[in-house]
């Protein structure tokens, strides 16, 4: 199901990026599924369904675990952006997709990984914990996700303790 802002602004499309701001950056609208989405700009490029990071700047940016420090907020973009681009990125609700490693679990903790917008059920070296999130579905064999999985993100959030 698609998802469409509740909050009215003028021209917001959740399924496109534009190369001009259009709204002030951190704007934030309601959306149709019990989450939200940000207004962001790309600091780097953006794979579709990739966990992303977004700083007080509201750059967003694949996460690492390397990168998690950085970030005051997660997102999930549903569309691929190059770097530069100005897009809305929803960062809580159901009805949205992240890439996983492969079998990663439903219902389960899941964990940052070192590969960029990627999170597993299963943890590694330095990996820190995603808490607020769960996938709806078990990941099937295919590596990274590409797919996306869907998932339910009530509170997401870095546990780095």
């Amino acid at each position: 199901m698609p998802l469409y802002a509740v909050t009215p602004v003028l021209g917001l499309n959740l399924n496109e990026w534009d190369d001009t701001q259009r709204v002030p950056l951190g704007t934030k609208v309601a959306l149709t599924n019990g989450g939200d989405a940000v207004y962001c700009v790309s600091s780097g490029a953006l794979s579709q369904y990739g966990l992303a990071g977004i700083n007080e700047d509201f750059d967003v940016y694949m996460m690492t675990t390397a990168l998690a420090a950085q970030s005051d907020k997660l997102g999930f973009p549903q569309i691929a952006a190059s770097g530069g681009r100005y897009l809305w990125v929803p960062t809580g609700g159901s009805d949205i997709k992240v890439r996983t490693k492969a079998s990663a679990a439903a219902d389960t903790q899941l964990w940052t990984t070192a590969s960029a917008g990627v999170v597993d059920d299963a943890t590694s070296a330095n990996a820190l914990k995603l808490d607020g999130i769960v996938l709806v579905a078990t990941a099937g064999s295919a590596g990274n996700g590409a797919a996306g999985i869907e998932i339910k993100a009530s509170w997401p959030a870095i546990r780095e303790t």
